[in-house]
């Protein structure tokens, strides 16, 4: 037994020596892999399963993934839910308020935290909308649950476990969708397929997957880009815009009207502030329309709600045929038609 532990310590030990010298080497593919690898098998499986999900990123009350579930309704269904799409908006900037108004009380700095003492601290702040959250995934999958339609084909990068699709399971939303996540992390994969064994979820990188051009109708991915190296995220952008068939819903959390994206390398990847006119350009391509969504200035503007949780938090939609039929509550000031 003792000679196992030394030999499990030695192992860990390599790999993190490892670690340390490619983070500073000159990022490749392989070395960018690796690091991303060594990020998620680091942190326990139960830690993976709570994070990104609790308070402001709670996805039922995050207006980016509300954002979401609203375009993937709009695609399948039209203009017919808007009055709910807006009463849900309504809904999540009050339990934001509820959340901000809490994490005040007790002294809480609201994050997206991997430390399992400050994700304690988020949830004694959630506490505070408990009784509340489901009201309208509740209201959602009752409407829904009627409705027979062909389901959309749907590929979702960098899925974690199951983050988003938590609120896309429970609003009703997934039995509209033949829909797959992928995530580079076995435990974010078995998090995701242990809680929804049903749906399909793969390990896989995605700058390189195996699926044929446009074999999906939409592909999504949520707050990826900015942690990959400025080559990576051009790859991983050329995959997404391959394997979409009619378009891509794409959510940013470091985003700014700015020519040139800001590179800021961590140790084991990176934390890029995305320029949009960048993004754009390189989306127009491939679309024929390219919507941008600042979320900040859509909760100001059309809501009168000035504290958004992220002043860069950004939603990008690309269809391959004009105009983009977004659900009117997500038109932007800045779209581009």
């Amino acid at each position: 037994m003792r000679a196992q532990l030394a030999a499990a310590w030695t192992l860990s030990m390599v790999a993190r020596a490892a670690s340390r010298v490619l983070s500073v080497l000159p990022m490749g593919d392989r070395a960018e892999r690796f690091l991303l690898e060594r990020t998620w098998s680091s942190g326990s499986a139960a830690m993976l399963d709570r994070y990104l999900v609790a308070g402001y990123q709670n996805p039922r009350l995050n207006l980016q993934s509300i954002a979401l579930r609203h375009v993937l309704v709009s695609r399948r269904f039209g203009a017919e839910f808007e009055s709910i799409m807006d009463e849900e908006i309504r809904f999540a900037i009050g339990l934001n308020e509820s959340l901000r108004a809490r994490a005040a009380e007790l002294g809480v700095k609201m994050g997206s935290y991997r430390n399992p003492i400050k994700q304690a601290a988020v949830r004694r702040v959630d506490a505070a909308i408990a009784d509340r959250q489901m009201q309208l995934v509740d209201r959602w999958r009752s409407t829904l649950e009627g409705r027979s339609i062909e389901p959309l084909a749907v590929l979702e990068l960098a899925c974690g476990s199951a983050n988003d699709y938590r609120a896309i399971a429970e609003s009703g939303l997934a039995r509209h969708l033949d829909y797959i996540g992928v995530d580079l992390s076995a435990k974010n994969v078995a998090n995701a397929r242990r809680r929804f064994p049903g749906a399909s979820f793969e390990v896989g990188n995605i700058l390189e997957l195996p699926y044929p051009d446009g074999a999906f109708d939409e592909v999504i991915a949520s707050d990826i880009f900015e942690h990959l190296s400025p080559e990576a995220m051009e790859a991983a952008l050329e995959e997404a815009m391959r394997l979409a068939r009619h378009g891509l819903i794409l959510t940013f959390f470091n985003m700014a009207d700015a020519p040139d994206h800001e590179v800021q390398r961590r140790r084991a990847y990176h934390w890029n502030r995305l320029s949009w006119p960048r993004i754009e350009a390189r989306l127009r391509e491939s679309f024929a329309s390219v919507s941008a969504i600042p979320i900040a200035r859509l909760l100001r503007d059309r809501y009168g709600y000035a504290h958004s949780y992220n002043r860069h938090a950004w939603t990008i939609v690309a269809r391959r045929a004009a105009p983009a039929d977004l659900p009117s509550a997500w038109e932007s000031r800045v779209r581009s038609s």
